[in-house]
């Protein structure tokens, strides 16, 4: 079949657009080698492309730079669409603090243009230094900068989406109000690759912090830390991230640690401090915590611990996201430590439970299992142990995703879990932005138990 993919596709996009046969392997992890992958220089290239798949009934799986391609399972694809060569700034406004860029651009590569005229954009995705544009926004992803900036969401003004049949759909633009009645650029922000590829992007940016500090409490638990990280996210200081670590990275203790994030002006990073230092980073400061301030990191000794941060889920086997209200992220904790009882996957650290990084204002929980067993009974186990973990926070009012897992965990846990009473708004949704089923369901999939 991989002849006449790659026959019928260059009839349609420039050679150059085709890798060769050789570089396929590593682009669809987990779900067996694509027959082709291409990667456009247009968008009129991917609307082709995605036009074309709906006729010859080919399914495409959509990337960017192949960063994220592990997140929501494995998939079975005809061939991958890459938009690596679909790449650069259209538009930066720094007066304004808006740019328009092509969804393939690294991000990298955007951070280091606007760093040139002293602003950001401040989000921090697990692994977020290797991946794209496109992807991050497509993805919804967002670390601990959440607290203090919100999620891809919040920063998007407007967006170029390719669907699944090859229209072009253009919405929003490149200023804050720009919206009225039902917004379609939130929704497509987070679709997971369901609705279309994400060709271009214009969002906000915002002026690069003057001064950086993170400050560190330890403490022998993480539920030790909980009152004061939770102070903290409810005081009204402006902190950026506050981040709940349980083992706290760098320590020959296995001990757990809240990381503080300040950003500001000299004056405004000063106050915060001597505020945190003064009603929380004292032994014996506050009659609800027994740690102290053991670190004090600043400038590029600070971002180099938050850049390590993005890197925490590296080479987990097992990756889960649970939610539930902030005030309730001890439910959250308790939850992740009777992992530990399962067969495999910890390793000896000493911790009660497996390794832990909470977002604490958001209310999510994330947990990241080293390694599992290869099958039988102990896998088994844990497929029970998630899909009645996933029951219970539910019942809650909460949520558990598994951002990777092996095959047979995906499988018969599923990412997400079954859709409710929203399955059938959302099975239309599909047939709208994707009506031949080209594109993976992802989130958007109608599972209605």
């Amino acid at each position: 079949m991989s002849g006449s993919i790659r026959a019928a596709l260059a009839d349609t996009v420039p050679s150059e657009a085709l890798l060769p046969e050789s570089e396929v392997g590593g682009w669809n992890p987990g779900g067996g080698p694509p027959e082709v992958v291409v990667a456009p220089s247009s968008e009129e290239e991917v609307s082709l492309v995605l036009a074309r798949a709906g006729q010859e009934g080919w399914r495409v799986l959509p990337a960017g730079m192949g960063r994220w391609l592990k997140g929501g399972g494995a998939l079975k694809v005809d061939l991958v669409l890459s938009t690596v060569r679909l790449r650069g700034m259209q538009e930066y406004e720094p007066a304004d603090l808006t740019f328009t860029a092509f969804g393939g651009t690294p991000l990298r590569e955007l951070q280091a243009a606007f760093l040139a005229k002293g602003q950001w954009l401040p989000l921090d995705p697990p692994g977020g230094r290797g991946g794209s544009l496109g992807a991050l926004v497509a993805l919804g992803l967002a670390g601990p900068l959440r607290q203090g900036f919100g999620t891809p969401r919040d920063h998007v003004l407007g967006l170029t989406l390719v669907t699944g049949d090859g229209r072009i759909l253009r919405w929003g633009g490149r200023v804050v109000k720009n919206v009225a009645g039902f917004d379609l650029t939130r929704l497509s922000v987070g679709n997971w690759r369901s609705l279309g590829i994400i060709t271009s992007v214009s969002a906000r940016l915002f002026p690069m912090p003057a001064e950086e500090v993170t400050l560190v409490l330890a403490a022998p638990a993480a539920e030790d830390l909980l009152a004061t990280a939770r102070a903290v996210a409810l005081s009204p200081l402006p902190v950026s991230a506050i981040e709940l670590l349980d083992p706290l990275p760098g320590e020959d203790e296995a001990r757990a640690g809240l990381a503080l994030r300040l950003l500001g002006s000299r004056a405004q990073v000063e106050e915060m401090e001597t505020r945190i230092r003064g009603e929380w980073g004292r032994v014996g400061g506050s009659p609800t915590l027994g740690a102290s301030a053991i670190r004090r990191f600043s400038g590029a000794e600070s971002r180099e611990f938050q850049q390590g941060l993005e890197d925490w889920e590296e080479d987990a086997a097992l990756v889960l996201r649970m939610s539930l209200l902030p005030s309730r992220l001890e439910t959250l904790l308790r939850e992740a430590r009777q992992l530990a009882s399962l067969p495999g996957g910890f390793p000896p650290s000493g911790r009660p439970g497996p390794p832990l990084a909470a977002h604490v204002g958001a209310g999510v929980l994330r947990v990241a299992i080293g390694g599992l067993p290869e099958g039988g009974k102990p896998l088994d186990e844990w497929v029970r142990a998630l899909q009645g973990l996933r029951e219970r926070v539910l019942r809650n009012g909460g949520s558990l995703t598994l951002s990777v897992g092996p095959e047979k965990i995906m499988r018969e846990v599923g990412a997400w879990g079954a859709m409710g009473a929203e399955g059938k708004i959302v099975e239309g949704l599909r047939r709208q932005f994707d009506p031949k089923g080209t594109l993976p369901p992802g989130r958007f999939a109608p599972r209605v138990p």
